[in-house]
């Protein structure tokens, strides 16, 4: 029986043997799909491991040697017949190269075809990041970083860094980061990679460890321009308009000819707060007392971590973030008390005239600045003439304060007037031609309507 048992064995062996030598046969002749079958059905066979290594490593690196040919046929026809014909060719290889001895006795072959499967990978990578498929050139630059890795490559870390971009701009964060710090941990720590590290958090909604990156790359670098900018966004998204003016300043010292970050700062000093919902950082209590206690609660994830909607009837709801109210919609109660907001703090109406101006300067034809000056000055007017409109009596004290007012408000209306026509000239729109008919309307400007109407 004992004799029985070792023949089959080696019956199967010799079988074995025979597929490799068969698949080796129909690859020398060009017989690509046989050559498949043949070499698959070696290496998937149950006693395949049975075989002596040098004999596997052998069997791996025709199978490698096969699918490589059928990927560099052309023929389409054999190639839908092995989709993953690179994969099969980088898994081969690999285990080739688990064998030393069998690796040092063919590694001209080997690391030969171990390159070429590197740079299909990166070209494959190359043409799908061009191509704007960020997902699917992601897997394929990190096989070449392994692959580079390997054979000890220098420009490894640099196909890893690749990957890892190509994942961040897929909006895969977690894939991204693990990328990320990985070719941290290989020795890499510039600027740019703080800043990837940071947007990885950021899409994590870890606002606070995407800060602690931004700081870590500006403590590298502390005139990183790039970071200084996300520190500033990062900055406007929680409403730390005072913190991004200290960046933004240092920003303009670095780059004093960089129209759009003084365009920036018009903006935050422009911006009086008015638009911001006085509900905005109210507690629940707060808000219980207003509306009432929700129908429906809701915990949602937001770019700032975990998140609480609380859900009334219709559409009305308001979303806590640490416990703190930062969206609301649709509600038109206002809560008992207000919290100052620190944008209105920031409200200057002159530096932002003298931003949007010095934008200009750089840049004549900058539209939102020049836009944004027009909006600027009808914000000043509309403070006076609601100013007016609160004046209730009759008395000629009262009805000279009302007329100060609304002339005040009708001067600024003017002023700010020829900064809204050449932006809609240059640009026009809808929304700029409604501001212009209104401004034309409260300024009695009957004429100016009439040719609005008809451009």
């Amino acid at each position: 029986m004992i004799l029985l048992v070792i023949a089959l064995t080696a019956n199967v062996m010799m079988a074995q043997k025979k597929d490799r030598t068969d698949a080796f046969m129909y690859n020398k002749n060009g017989q690509y799909e046989k050559a498949m079958a043949s070499i698959d059905k070696c290496v998937n066979h149950e006693q395949f491991l049975g075989m002596k290594p040098n004999d596997q490593s052998q069997a791996w690196l025709y199978r490698a040697a096969i699918y490589q040919n059928v990927i560099q046929s052309g023929d389409e026809a054999l190639m839908a017949k092995a989709p993953n014909a690179l994969e099969v060719v980088y898994e081969s290889l690999m285990n080739c190269m688990k064998n030393p001895d069998f690796l040092e006795d063919n590694k001209q072959e080997i690391y030969q075809r171990v390159g070429s499967v590197m740079t299909t990978y990166y070209t494959k990578g190359a043409d799908d990041y061009n191509a704007g498929k960020f997902a699917e050139a992601a897997p394929m630059f990190k096989k070449a970083y392994d692959i580079a890795k390997s054979l000890g490559s220098a420009d490894a870390n640099e196909m890893l860094n690749l990957a890892a971009t190509s994942a961040l701009r897929a909006e895969d964060y977690n894939t991204a980061l693990g990328y990320f710090t990985e070719v941290k941990n290989n020795g890499t720590e510039t600027a740019d990679l703080y800043r990837h590290l940071a947007a990885c958090y950021n899409g994590l909604g870890n606002a606070e460890q995407a800060m602690a990156m931004i700081n870590a790359g500006l403590e590298k670098d502390p005139s990183d321009a790039n970071l200084i900018l996300e520190k500033v966004n990062a900055y406007l998204k929680e409403g730390k308009g005072a913190e991004a003016v200290q960046d933004l300043t240092k920003l303009l010292e670095l780059d004093p000819e960089n129209a759009q970050l003084l365009f920036v700062l018009g903006t935050i000093y422009g911006d009086d707060g008015s638009s911001v919902s006085p509900w905005i950082g109210q507690g629940k209590t707060a808000v219980e007392e207003v509306l009432g206690k929700p129908k429906t609660t809701d915990v949602t994830e937001t770019e700032f971590g975990k998140g609480e909607w609380w859900n009334y009837d219709g559409d009305k709801a308001v979303h806590f973030q640490n416990d703190k109210v930062d969206i609301v919609k649709n509600v038109k109660e206002s809560p008992k008390s207000n919290i100052d907001s620190q944008q209105a703090k920031l409200y200057d109406p002159e530096k932002a005239l003298k931003y949007y101006q010095d934008a200009i300067a750089i840049k004549p034809d900058y539209y939102d600045a020049i836009y944004n000056i027009g909006v600027l000055y009808t914000g000043m007017a509309n403070k006076y003439i609601e100013q007016a409109n609160e004046i209730t009596g009759f008395s000629k004290k009262e009805q000279d304060q009302y007329n100060s007012l609304i002339e005040q408000g009708n001067e600024l209306l003017r002023t700010g007037l020829p900064y809204l026509k050449q932006a809609y000239d240059a640009q026009p729109s809808d929304d700029v031609k409604n501001v212009l008919r209104s401004i034309y309307v409260k300024l009695n400007m009957m004429e100016e309507v009439k040719a609005l109407e008809n451009k």
